[in-house]
């Protein structure tokens, strides 16, 4: 592998799409190569914020469309002509595949829909919160399966509740987020389906987060056992 075409490498590394072969080869490069060590550190950082995006539920049809797009789109990169490229054109062609291969990612998992990536503005609180100085990241399994991360900063006073793959509920309930601490529980809001995200103050005396099944219109305090805990000390 030249050292262009490890240049080449940083964005698809940073997702872990590369064979075991280019894995070591560009490892070795970045040993050597300050650059593409900055331009992997921003590249992970922009993953995560992506990952924090709020999540919405695909349309029926969105399956068909990506997998018509993947029939009709070239898979194999374009062969590396020789001579010298500019700093300046090759990092904004890696930074638009990152962009675009997150994207997808992000839609095959069902996490977030083409039209919210295009259209919808930025979870400002959530990227708030993310970019704190104290900003720590805490995961906790479900009971019944599923999961939740929680995003918290203490400084800000907020915290933000991403939900996955929760088992669905029947009609007229939903998941309710609590915030718990020494006063209590407080409702910090509903999730109709198992995956979502919510943003909710953080008191500084809570020290745990629940979430528990619900009438669909909320209840005032928790009436079932919690489906997932997690604890935020």
């Amino acid at each position: 592998m030249t050292t262009a075409e490890a240049h080449t490498l940083t964005g698809a590394y940073a997702l872990d799409a590369v064979t075991d072969l280019e894995r070591a080869a560009f490892a070795r490069h970045l040993a050597e190569c300050p650059t593409c060590g900055r331009e992997l550190a921003e590249f992970r950082e922009t993953a995560a914020k992506l990952g924090m995006a709020m999540t919405t539920e695909p349309g029926n049809r969105l399956r068909s469309r990506v997998l018509t797009e993947v029939a009709t789109t070239r898979q194999e990169p374009p062969s590396v002509r020789t001579g010298t490229r500019s700093p300046r054109s090759s990092r904004k062609r890696v930074v638009g595949m990152v962009a675009a291969v997150a994207a997808a990612a992000a839609v095959l998992v069902g996490g977030i829909s083409i039209g919210s990536l295009q259209s919808e503005p930025a979870p400002t609180a959530q990227v708030a919160v993310g970019d704190a100085p104290d900003a720590s990241v805490l995961h906790a399994d479900g009971v019944d399966g599923g999961s939740a991360t929680v995003t918290l900063s203490r400084q800000r006073g907020q915290a933000v509740v991403a939900t996955q793959a929760l088992p669905p509920l029947g009609t007229g309930r939903a998941y309710q987020v609590w915030v718990i601490g020494p006063r209590g529980a407080q409702s910090a809001g509903l999730l109709q389906a198992g995956s979502g995200v919510l943003t909710t103050p953080l008191p500084a005396d809570a020290d745990r987060i629940g979430i528990t099944t619900e009438p669909a219109a909320g209840s005032p305090q928790p009436t079932t056992s919690a489906v997932v805990r997690v604890p935020l000390t």
